[in-house]
């Protein structure tokens, strides 16, 4: 099905400006979601305990801001439908929930292969009532957090410049977007800054080949989820609770992921490498798009 998601009017007619409105636009986003979020936060603690469990679920759970302000740019500003940001009914929880076991699958390979070059060891493994219901909150917040990320780099961002330029240029820029928003994590240096653009691209590709936005947000939520709360991994920096597999980390950072997390370590980059071959054969060479090609759901 392909989606007009393009204006041919006013300053919409240039590429360039264009792409500049969306990434403004893109930014403006971010920033009320961050206002919003000291609010909510405040309204948050007013109700539940302050403590490092609820101050997770307050962090993550207020990214539902920055859906809303992409969903009301999308309809409201740019006049699209919201399969334009690849909400499709279609296979959705179905999508999902692939999405979910493919992240969790793929996180969990990079722990191992972290932990057979000595770079990672699990010193105790805490499995009880109450971190299992903790858990349950714990991955609808993560989903919350991964799916709002998604609609505004690969929803709003890739789609929208893919369609109106090319896919190449728009997984180049939403890729550097996603990059760009972590400049203020933790334990952020040259090696974690390739592998989230790495993650970008790859993110990229997983949406063009499944053609909506449910697959590439549930991977997300679930790395997300499985590095900080199965593993106890920094979480692109952030620290955030209990765990049930209490983790070390070992040697060198671009081994270990440091204090970055495992999307600090060169074993991420690698495993990423091979998934963006094997989807770049799959889309392009035995698909036969190009990736001057505009973008259609």
């Amino acid at each position: 099905m392909k989606l007009n998601l393009i204006k041919e009017k006013g300053l919409f007619k240039s590429p360039i400006l264009y792409v500049m409105l969306i990434l403004i636009a893109s930014h403006l986003a971010t920033i009320f979601s961050g206002v919003f979020s000291v609010f909510y936060e405040r309204m948050f603690f007013s109700v539940f305990p302050s403590n490092s469990y609820m101050s997770t679920l307050a962090e993550l759970s207020g990214f539902i801001a920055l859906t809303l302000s992409v969903i009301f740019l999308s309809r409201v500003i740019y006049k699209q439908p919201l399969h334009g940001l690849g909400f499709t009914k279609k296979s959705s929880l179905r999508d999902y929930l692939k999405g979910w076991l493919y992240g969790a699958s793929i996180l969990t390979i990079c722990v191992i292969i972290m932990m057979i070059f000595g770079a990672v060891k699990i010193n105790r493994v805490e499995f009880n009532a109450r971190l299992a219901l903790q858990f349950i909150p714990l991955i609808i917040a993560w989903s919350i957090q991964g799916n709002a990320e998604e609609v505004l780099t690969r929803g709003f961002i890739l789609a929208g410049v893919s369609q109106r330029i090319n896919i190449l240029t728009g997984i180049v820029i939403s890729s550097a977007f996603f990059s760009v928003m972590h400049l203020g994590n933790n334990g952020l240096d040259m090696l974690p800054l390739i592998d989230l653009f790495m993650f970008g691209i790859f993110a990229s590709l997983v949406m063009i080949k499944s053609k909506n936005i449910w697959v590439v947000s549930g991977f997300h939520a679930a790395w997300n989820c499985f590095q900080g709360n199965v593993f106890a991994f920094p979480v692109s920096g952030t620290s955030v609770g209990n765990a049930f597999f209490h983790v070390t980390t070992h040697g060198p950072n671009w081994l270990s992921g440091g204090k970055f997390g495992v999307e600090g370590s060169m074993v991420s980059i690698l495993v990423q490498l091979i998934l963006i071959a094997w989807l770049y054969y799959d889309i392009f060479i035995k698909g036969k798009r190009k990736l001057t090609d505009k973008f259609d759901f």
